[in-house]
């Protein structure tokens, strides 16, 4: 699968992708916190509360990462804070397949572009990659 990476704005970061799995499966991988520590690596899930208002927290060999959701529509969309940035993720339905859509808003290009500077395009593909052998995993279980 292909991993499209675009900055459509000079404050936003447009990631999309579909994977072989349909919608239901693929929400359940952002929002249920035993299958998180599975495609995030090292990470223990410390709050995960999907709903609008709620709050998530992990911790991983890097740190705290945290946000608020501020939106949660199964198994649509979600739109949470993410560190630095808002980010709202859409699942589109494509029967057996699901297309992912990931915005990613800053408050500044500055910001913006130290994202793309982490290495924004190799860190997605390579938690696809586990979202995909999760996903496998779960459909031969």
């Amino acid at each position: 699968m292909t991993t499209e990476v675009t900055t459509p704005t000079d404050t936003e970061i447009r990631i999309e992708r579909v994977f072989d799995a349909d919608r239901e499966r693929v929400f359940a991988v952002w929002t249920d916190p035993e299958l998180i520590p599975e495609w995030w690596g090292d990470t223990t899930v410390e709050e995960m509360d999907v709903r609008a208002g709620g709050r998530w927290r992990f911790r991983t060999a890097h740190g705290v990462v945290e946000g608020e959701f501020h939106e949660v529509v199964p198994p649509a969309r979600i739109v949470q804070t993410f560190q630095n940035h808002v980010q709202t993720l859409e699942f589109e339905d494509l029967g057996d397949r699901t297309k992912l859509a990931q915005m990613m808003r800053f408050d500044s290009t500055e910001d913006r572009d130290t994202t793309m500077g982490y290495g924004v395009e190799k860190g997605a593909e390579a938690g696809f990659a586990r979202i995909d052998a999760l996903l496998a995993k779960r459909v031969a279980a």
